[in-house]
């Protein structure tokens, strides 16, 4: 006999929850892919017997694959003649592909229902809120990293902002000439850290998509680059001239709530 019923689930983009709720058009949606999601509220309503149980959720990609996983955590339900509701946002979700994923809603390690849910790439915005902006607008240096095995390794970085998009240089082989980002080439997200202007002491951090820039982007990029470059020795055409082959132009942008 099953443990109990999920009578409704979804998945809403937070943004979408809070004006529409549990009964919002169900979504996830990616700053890129592969990437991480914009944050997103799980909803759950059972009807099981009263009492602990283990609940988990996995979500499972058009290849079979479990790309995400929440819980097991124990949740008190109410009971078979009742309706317990359950909600939690999701921050650190991160997905491989776009397309329909599978959501499975286990309780005790009994799959007591499944949903399908649409993944999407969503259009990164050309604004960031004001304090983001603010912050990368009226900074030389932010600090560029990546999270390896429960570690980050990070630098300060200098870079160009436009239109929403953080431009970065990072040199493939380590050397004095010019910074190598951690991350840069191979993750396909990084972390940035920028002081809030007008705050003493206030950090802000948030997970950025990584897209390597390659021929007139790369180009025009260099250009941008290179007029920012606050110690540049020479011609910017001389800058953008060394980092041809031997620098990597990537462009991030920042997953935070527009």
């Amino acid at each position: 006999m099953a443990k109990g019923e999920l009578v409704f689930a979804n998945t809403v983009d937070r943004r979408l929850w809070d004006a529409q709720g549990e009964r919002g058009p169900g979504a996830i949606y990616l700053s890129g892919a592969p990437g991480r999601a914009f944050p997103f509220v799980l909803f759950r309503a059972w009807k099981v017997a009263n009492g602990l149980v283990t609940e988990e959720v996995r979500f499972i990609d058009p290849s079979g694959r479990t790309v995400h996983r929440w819980g097991p955590e124990a949740r008190k339900m109410k009971g078979s003649m009742d309706l317990t509701a359950e909600t939690d946002v999701i921050e650190d979700a991160t997905f491989q592909t776009t397309g329909t994923h599978i959501v499975s809603f286990i309780v005790d390690d009994e799959i007591l229902g499944e949903i399908e849910i649409p993944v999407y790439v969503q259009q990164a915005p050309t604004k960031l809120p004001k304090e983001t902006e603010d912050g990368l607008k009226k900074s030389d240096v932010i600090w560029v990293g990546v999270d390896h095995s429960g570690r980050r390794k990070s630098i300060p970085a200098w870079f160009a902002y436009k239109n929403g998009r953080i431009l970065v240089l990072s040199q493939r082989e380590p050397s004095p000439d010019e910074q190598t980002v951690p991350g840069v080439p191979g993750a396909h997200e990084l972390i940035v850290t920028t002081r809030r202007k007008g705050r003493d002491t206030s950090l802000e951090e948030f997970p950025v998509s990584v897209r390597l820039l390659e021929g007139p982007e790369w180009e025009e990029a260099a250009k941008a680059l290179a007029d920012r470059r606050r110690s540049r020795v020479g011609a910017p055409e001389e800058s953008i001239a060394r980092w041809r082959g031997s620098c990597e132009i990537a462009e991030l942008t920042p997953v935070v709530p527009a």
